[in-house]
């Protein structure tokens, strides 16, 4: 695809020149974000921790080494088994940690509990380049101030195996068509199966009020139900070996798949999907918080960006002048129009009702 094919996701012009495209590469030089240009040199070390596995090794990549020879920090990066770990961990607030991944839907409770601190973003390059529902985000305390910037984001739609599945479904109600008994497999944690019983029975997962139609609803399902899965590794096996032909799977986890040769598709039906976000946020016990709000900063770049979602982590990009060919939009979910159908759980509804869900979720995998 030529240069001139290429756009940023908004569609809008970038702020300054982002990237040359040659061959399908990027090439540059980083600039340096605005929040050092008036301050000292950083210096030190910086610890970072994040999400494990390949999310782990493209952090490295992508964003530790550039930020590395950009600055000459060293950077110490370690990785977690899920943002319920790292959060327990955050809170507990024992260990050094400069900068931490965190899932959205943990930021409210990490805020509260004092486990994070405001970010700087006023001397930010890149942090208002984000879609508004990371700069206004409703996972937050909406106190006026930033507690975290987003790295990614993306969606829990539908996944299915077009081998099997050969008719491209449209709607939740997919999942409950009898020809995929026992092939049926859906997200089995409090807080994602009532969003997706609300969603089903045509509810705002931010304000739920039926539970009773949406326990009957998955009740409903339970006959075509093999399993609750409860890990991305889980559900990707899943697929891998057949055993399961059509449930609700993240886009990236998809892709992956895709691109290892599985017969597999995706789809938000037309009732709509959850989407998520994975944050970037600066611990309490952050030592080196110079060199933290740089880092912040600098995987806000576009041209960071690009190289994370394309090369390494297949979702969406926060920043919207990230430079993305319109096949690679829709690939990564990354349209103006996914952008702007995006609903992200509000976090003090949830963390209000989650003992009531909790309740049901329960009886729901047991009964």
């Amino acid at each position: 695809m030529s240069n001139d094919q290429k756009k940023p996701l908004n569609g809008q012009l970038t702020r300054r020149r982002l990237i040359q495209i040659s061959g399908g590469a990027a090439v540059s030089t980083l600039a340096a974000p605005s929040i050092l240009r008036a301050a000292a040199a950083i210096e030190g070390e910086l610890i970072v921790e994040t999400f494990g596995g390949a999310y782990a090794e493209a952090v490295k990549e992508y964003i530790v080494k550039p930020f590395e020879e950009r600055y000459k920090v060293k950077v110490k990066l370690s990785s977690f088994g899920s943002s319920s770990e790292q959060l327990a961990k955050l809170l507990a607030g024992n260990d050094r940690v400069d900068v931490s991944s965190l899932s959205s839907s943990r930021m409210l409770t990490a805020i509260k509990g004092g486990a994070v601190q405001a970010l700087n973003t006023s001397e930010y390059e890149h942090f208002d380049g984000q879609h508004n529902a990371f700069r206004n985000p409703n996972y937050e305390v909406g106190d006026g101030k930033n507690y975290s910037s987003v790295l990614v984001w993306g969606d829990r739609a539908l996944a299915y195996n077009s081998d099997f599945v050969t008719d491209a479904p449209d709607s939740w109600e997919a999942l409950f068509d009898p020809r995929y008994k026992g092939r049926v497999a859906i997200n089995g944690s409090g807080t994602a199966l009532i969003n997706t019983g609300a969603i089903m029975t045509g509810q705002d997962i931010n304000n739920v009020t039926d539970l009773v139609a949406v326990e009957a609803k998955i009740n409903e399902l339970k006959p075509n139900l093999l399993k609750f899965w409860s890990s991305g590794s889980e559900m990707t096996q899943l697929f891998a070996t057949g055993e399961v032909w059509i449930g609700d799977f993240w886009r990236g986890r998809v892709n992956k798949l895709r691109e290892d040769g599985f017969p597999i598709e995706y789809v938000v039906p037309k009732e709509g999907a959850v989407s998520w976000a994975d944050t970037l946020t600066i611990p309490k016990s952050s030592v080196n918080i110079s060199a933290a709000e740089a880092f912040i900063d600098f995987s806000l770049d576009p041209e960071v960006q690009r190289n994370f979602v394309i090369k390494g982590i297949n979702y969406a990009p926060s920043n919207q002048n990230t430079v993305l060919s319109e096949e690679e939009q829709i690939m990564l979910g990354a349209t103006p129009e996914i952008f702007d159908a995006a609903i992200f759980t509000d976090a003090a509804y949830q963390a209000e009702h989650v003992d009531e869900w909790n309740v049901i979720v329960n009886r729901l995998k047991t009964s």
